[in-house]
């Protein structure tokens, strides 16, 4: 079984992450880390045996990677991502994939072009118990799916004096294009339909922000959103989106009603389901590997009760992605690729058009 050799660019929050999922996979091998900060990737470099480089261009030009984990600004993915796939190397890049869909599906032609594996990170839909609802929803087992619903909160921006650098450059939207796109993933995931039209209502609370040195900041980005959806076989749904909801701290949920039970995931609670049903009320029903579904036990890394949570779905992610690298670049696979890169930014163009003209927009489709 080949082991491809692996290089992650950009060391900064996400980057590590990458280093410490792949250090699990075992067709993987961190040979390349890559960081402006030449302190940073020495020092990093130096902990998991690995080259240190301070320039990208380096590494993707370097015969010895065959892989390249993008965990830079998105305003540099496409440069990067470029490059690497004009070298010949495959990609598994952070979201968003670009600034604009129309980039992105440039960006997605030129990795199928030349046919290397395009993954793209939300790793959301990676979770055990997202499977499961996924492969149950798919069964027909909970029956007729009538509406979705769910909601992406965070605390980081309920303040005025709440700015970051992270806030800048950040395309046309910014609640929605950071977290959003997450809850959009992981529920067309779970239906396995995708999300056609939108009613969206965006919200900037502080059109001014201040920094800790009362610096001033002009904001032209959302930091709560309001959407209703319809998927391509017309089940309705919504989500609430927002970086201003104090005590949130990362609550990622997805529900599903359908005509036999409900189900409901908190990415909180990782590890298990809440099911609803009629006669009986609510249950909890944790992901074990005795009494989930075939298809899901496979993203199962622990035992009953021992959560797994955001780095095994980020493992669970990168696994598969390795595990395709040998195959037909044109089979299906259960991790992102950059064709729903496009789809995600797709949708967070309808959602700023919505919002603006206050209508339903129709999401543009692959």
């Amino acid at each position: 079984m080949k082991t491809y050799r692996a290089a992650v660019i950009g060391l900064g929050f996400i980057g590590p992450l990458h280093v410490d999922a792949l250090n699990r996979v075992p067709r993987a091998s961190v040979t390349a880390l890559c960081d402006c900060d030449a302190q940073l990737a020495g020092t990093l470099a130096e902990r998991y045996s690995a080259r240190a480089f301070t320039d990208w261009h380096d590494v993707v030009r370097d015969p010895e990677v065959d892989v390249i984990h993008n965990c830079l600004p998105p305003a540099l993915h496409d440069e990067v991502n470029r490059e690497a796939i004009l070298h010949g190397k495959h990609v598994y890049c952070e979201k968003p994939l670009s600034l604009t869909a129309d980039d992105a599906k440039r960006i997605a032609l030129l990795a199928e072009e030349h046919g290397v594996r395009a993954g793209l990170n939300h790793q959301y839909r990676m979770n055990a118990a997202v499977q499961e609802m996924r492969a149950r929803v798919q069964k027909g087992l909970a029956g007729k799916v009538l509406a979705m619903n769910g909601c992406y909160l965070q605390e980081s921006a309920s303040r005025r004096t709440d700015w970051t650098g992270r806030m800048a450059n950040t395309g046309i939207a910014r609640a929605i294009s950071d977290i959003g796109t997450h809850w959009a993933d992981t529920a067309e995931c779970v239906l396995g339909q995708p999300i056609t039209e939108v009613f969206a209502d965006l919200h900037i609370h502080y059109p001014v922000r201040t920094d800790d040195r009362g610096g001033t900041h002009q904001m032209d980005t959302e930091d709560t959103g309001f959407i209703i959806v319809r998927f391509a076989d017309g089940t309705p749904g919504q989500v609430m989106i927002s970086k201003s909801a104090c005590g949130h701290k990362n609550d990622l949920q997805v529900s599903v009603w359908a005509e036999e039970y409900s189900l409901e995931w908190h990415q909180e609670v990782p590890d298990r389901l809440i099911l609803g049903r009629k006669d009986t009320g609510f249950e909890t029903f944790y992901m074990n590997k005795r009494t989930c579904l075939e298809e899901t036990k496979k993203y199962i890394t622990a035992p009953t009760g021992h959560m797994m949570g955001w780095p095994d779905a980020l493992k669970n992610a990168m696994q598969a992605y390795y595990d395709s690298l040998d195959d037909d670049p044109r089979a299906d696979v259960p991790y992102a690729t950059f064709r729903d890169g496009f789809r995600r930014l797709a949708f967070v163009e309808a959602c700023v058009r919505s919002s603006r003209e206050k209508a339903w927009v129709e999401v543009e489709q692959w």
